[in-house]
């Protein structure tokens, strides 16, 4: 029977290697040739994981030296295979027309954790412990960076793996119009503003509460340098956190536009009254608050509010990407990647629930 087999095999008659290979199991369900000749058959019809698996499992099973020298031959043959079938598929997806236009590619939690890391690590050809780590158990992390073809290779790969993901180009993201909310001049029975446009034109919009579709807030950080002592008490000088800016987006899809609201630049002074007893007195902090509070009243739908993790996984990222506006204006002595990371953040939130 093994010679039958292995005619089929190398004739490349893989239905009636199946078909003998069936009758061997059959009636030499122990015999070590049997698994071996499996291993081949698989490997011949291109599944490259269940190859990989039965020679392991061979492997681990037979002890003759022979044996195991074809079974280690084979799984290096199906090792060599499976990246050269991967290289092609990378090559094809970064042919296509537009596929060299900068992108990043988000992954989101996995239902199942522990198989989406073995899956991962796979793709990725990383540790598996290291895959769980990456692994965000909740809201979006910035995997990875560069052409948009890689970026939906590597995301339909993951996608197969059980790992949620999603990508877009830099283009798609500057494309969502934000509108930097100055002040309400009203809110009830219907909102009305004055903002300024991508452009920096300045405007009123009026809209329904009810257009607003899903709502972002973050807290993004302010730095100011400061005095230290150093080594041998020499002074140096340092940038660390010393405050946090409150942002808030209003996503509003149906017009395809983003609403921003900053504590840094909301002019609450001429603002439409946002708490009781309103004063010059009343702190930027209690007037914020109660305009979270208003904005909370009036809609019904979903707020969030993990920016903090996207954002510190994302920094290391940010140099890699070409320029972004980011519509903040939080008069920095210099420019923030977390004002980046932020506007990227919510774009693509936007995106996601636009898709």
């Amino acid at each position: 029977m093994h010679q039958l087999v292995t005619a089929a095999l190398d004739a490349q008659d893989y239905r009636r290697a199946t078909q003998l290979i069936k009758q061997w199991r059959k009636t030499a369900p122990k015999d070590p040739l049997v698994l071996l000749s499996i291993g081949r058959l698989q490997e011949g019809t291109l599944q490259w994981d269940a190859a990989e698996k039965t020679y392991l499992t061979f492997l681990k099973r037979v002890n003759n030296p022979k044996l195991m020298g074809q079974a280690r031959t084979g799984l290096k043959r199906v090792q060599q295979a499976r990246e050269t079938s991967r290289q092609v598929a990378l090559d094809e997806a970064k042919a296509v027309l537009g596929s060299d236009d900068p992108g990043l590619l988000v992954i989101m939690p996995p239902a199942d954790i522990q198989q989406a890391a073995v899956g991962m690590a796979e793709v990725l050809r990383i540790d598996p412990y290291m895959a769980r780590l990456q692994l965000p158990k909740q809201g979006l992390r910035l995997q990875r960076t560069g052409s948009i073809g890689e970026m939906q290779y590597y995301g339909e790969a993951l996608q197969a793996a059980g790992v949620p993901t999603v990508w877009a180009t830099i283009d798609q993201l500057k494309a969502v119009q934000v509108f930097q909310i100055t002040l309400f001049q009203a809110v009830s029975p219907q909102p009305g503003l004055v903002s300024q446009s991508t452009t920096g034109q300045m405007g009123s919009l009026q809209f329904d509460w009810s257009e607003v579709t899903q709502i972002v807030r973050a807290q993004v950080p302010v730095f100011e340098q400061v005095s230290d002592k150093g080594p041998w008490g020499k002074t140096q000088r340092k940038e660390l956190v010393q405050d946090y800016a409150q942002v808030l987006d209003l996503h509003v899809h149906g017009r395809k536009i983003i609403l921003r609201s900053c504590d840094r630049t909301y002019e609450f002074r001429k603002s439409v009254t946002l708490v009781p007893d309103q004063t010059n007195l009343t702190s930027t902090r209690i007037r914020w608050n109660g305009l979270l509070q208003t904005i909370n009243r009036n809609t019904n739908c979903q707020t969030l509010d993990d920016f903090s993790n996207f954002g510190q996984g994302a920094l290391e990222m940010m140099p890699l990407l070409p320029y972004m506006p980011v519509y903040l204006e939080l008069n920095r002595r210099k420019p923030s990647d977390w004002d980046t990371a932020f506007q990227i953040y919510s774009t693509l939130l936007f995106n996601q629930a636009a898709a």
